[in-house]
């Protein structure tokens, strides 16, 4: 590798880092809200139930915003796209910080969920496009490993400015970490054009694109699987595994570095395996690591350990689903990774609605199990789509094909094949 190749490959991770600092940051908006809760709805003079709502317009508008927005931006410039909507994610969390009354707040959610929706997919995509194709797969990888260490250290830090000094600083201090963020995207990225020559009616028929559904049901499933037990993970620390209230931040920070670790490595192997075939063995694997839950939940050290490969095992999977999602995609790649933003939110509402249904039954210790349930089911999903489609339909010819037609040179593609 010549000394320019090897500069530009350190630029392009330079770049990527700073695309998952603002991932990191809209993670830290997404998880830390459920611990400021409480001292939010007394300031405001609100139930939980109604504070909880906050979470709610977040994440609905982030599901529903994604592809939509995706859609109506595709012929915008990426470097000036996400300088402007990390400003727009910025603006709506100081409007959190400062807002008097619950109206308010509850606008502010919708603007840095309009911010945050299409900010995901724009990263993903120019993480795509700055990487040399042999190692996307990594790149695609750092930029949700911001999402993960969100759960692990952004929201402990966020929760510290809370007590410290109050929730509304919280929010203060993401606003602050996407400003920074933003200006750094807008003067280390190079111009960045978009796609032309797609209208917004053909993009929308991406979901359309064979296996397309399957592979977005596929990610619902997943997504299902693990949280219909982490939604209600303190309810079963307290009534299963009876831990200690002390000790609760730091089973949840071992998942977060389990997390933290197994979205990168799913990154690098997702560059040296068929993502299908990848993606099968990781949701077995997640399918042994829940059922096993069930019984590591008895107690606190067998819960230190279960949480920590969860959160590994479950995470080496969404880069895989990435990438399998970009070949599959070709030109709509931006539209299906958008709609696969959706099918997580998806999965996590109904994950929340089955969990409390099995939790009011008195099922709580049961949860890992009907999580590996879903899981079961996204694996025949996948097997039936992986040997029902004709060789020439695999993501990794698919993404060959890709790139080809962006003009990626034969070296590029020889590479790619390894």
């Amino acid at each position: 590798m010549s000394q320019h190749t090897t500069a530009e490959a350190r630029s392009a991770t330079i770049r990527t880092w700073l695309l998952a600092l603002g991932m990191f940051a809209i993670g830290t908006d997404l998880f830390i809200v459920s611990g400021l809760l409480p001292a939010l709805g007394h300031d405001l003079g609100l139930s939980m139930s109604a504070a909880g709502q906050t979470v709610t317009v977040f994440a609905i508008t982030y599901a529903v915003a994604s592809p939509i927005l995706t859609g109506l931006t595709a012929r915008l410039d990426r470097r000036l796209l996400l300088g402007a909507v990390l400003a727009v994610f910025a603006a709506g969390n100081v409007l959190s910080a400062v807002a008097p009354d619950y109206s308010i707040l509850l606008v502010s959610r919708f603007v840095a969920g309009l911010g945050a929706a299409l900010y995901a997919v724009t990263a993903s995509g120019t993480a795509a496009r700055i990487t040399a194709p042999e190692r996307r797969g990594r790149a695609l990888a750092i930029v949700y490993a911001g999402m993960t260490s969100a759960i692990a250290l952004g929201v402990p830090i966020g929760d510290a400015i809370g007590n410290a000094l109050s929730w509304r600083w919280a929010f203060g201090f993401v606003a602050a970490l996407a400003v920074a963020t933003g200006i750094g995207l807008v003067v280390s990225l190079p111009a960045l054009p978009g796609t032309t020559g797609i209208g917004l009616r053909e993009r929308v028929s991406a979901i359309r694109i064979r296996r397309a559904p399957t592979a977005l049901t596929i990610t619902m499933l997943w997504v299902v699987g693990t949280f219909v037990t982490y939604t209600y993970l303190g309810s079963i620390f307290d009534s299963v595994t009876h831990v200690a209230l002390g000790d609760r931040p730091w089973l949840l920070l071992l998942f977060g570095i389990g997390s933290f670790a197994g979205v990168l490595g799913g990154g690098r192997l997702a560059d040296r395996v068929n993502p299908t075939a990848g993606l099968a063995c990781s949701i077995g694997l997640l399918i042994l690591v829940l059922a096993a839950l069930g019984i590591a939940f008895r107690s606190t050290p067998g819960a230190a350990i279960g949480v920590a490969v969860w959160g590994l095992v479950h995470w080496v999977s969404f880069p895989l689903i990435q990438h399998r999602l970009i070949g599959i995609g070709g030109k709509h790649a931006d539209m299906l990774l958008a709609l696969n933003n959706s099918a997580v939110y998806l999965g996590q509402t109904i994950a929340a609605v089955v969990g409390g249904l099995l939790t009011d039954l008195g099922a709580l210790a049961a949860l890992p199990f009907a999580g590996a349930g879903f899981e079961l089911i996204a694996l025949v999903l996948l097997a039936v789509s992986a040997g029902s489609r004709p060789r020439s339909a695999d993501p990794i010819d698919a993404h060959r094909q890709s790139m080809a037609e962006r003009g990626g040179s034969a070296q590029q593609l020889s590479e790619d094949r390894t």
